[in-house]
């Protein structure tokens, strides 16, 4: 009998691990960053992902941001209030950047250089 509950033990054990561990894992989504001037875009532009997923943002051409709209970026806040700000800094083609989505709700965000030509995107956190 006491290697049968050992053995129980040690699959619920098992078990509760792999339930954990499951439930805390994150997607990785792609976004490609490419264009010159106006045909500058994201690839999608807008998303929709899990709270914790992580985007990777792959530069194929140009020179670009990822940029939010936040007032550490001199912009009005188009982010929930408690998710952090957040810019990649200059981005050249074979640049790949990471940005993990903690907070629920809408993130606006735009390329530097090339806002006014309508470079933004969007990403909804659920």
């Amino acid at each position: 009998m006491k290697r049968v509950i050992t053995y129980s033990i040690f699959w619920m054990v098992l078990l509760a691990g792999a339930e954990n561990t499951m439930a805390s894992a994150a997607d990785t989504l792609t976004v490609k960053v490419t264009g010159f001037h106006e045909d500058s875009r994201f690839e999608p532009s807008d998303l929709t992902i899990s709270a914790g997923d992580v985007i990777r943002f792959n530069v194929v051409e140009g020179i670009h941001t990822v940029t939010a709209y936040h007032p550490d970026n001199r912009k009005p806040l188009r982010i929930p209030e408690r998710a952090e700000s957040f810019d990649s800094g200059p981005l050249q083609a074979g640049d790949e950047w990471h940005l993990q989505i903690k907070v629920p709700g809408e993130y606006n965000y735009f390329c530097l250089p090339h806002e006014r030509f309508g470079h933004v995107g969007k990403i909804k956190a659920l």
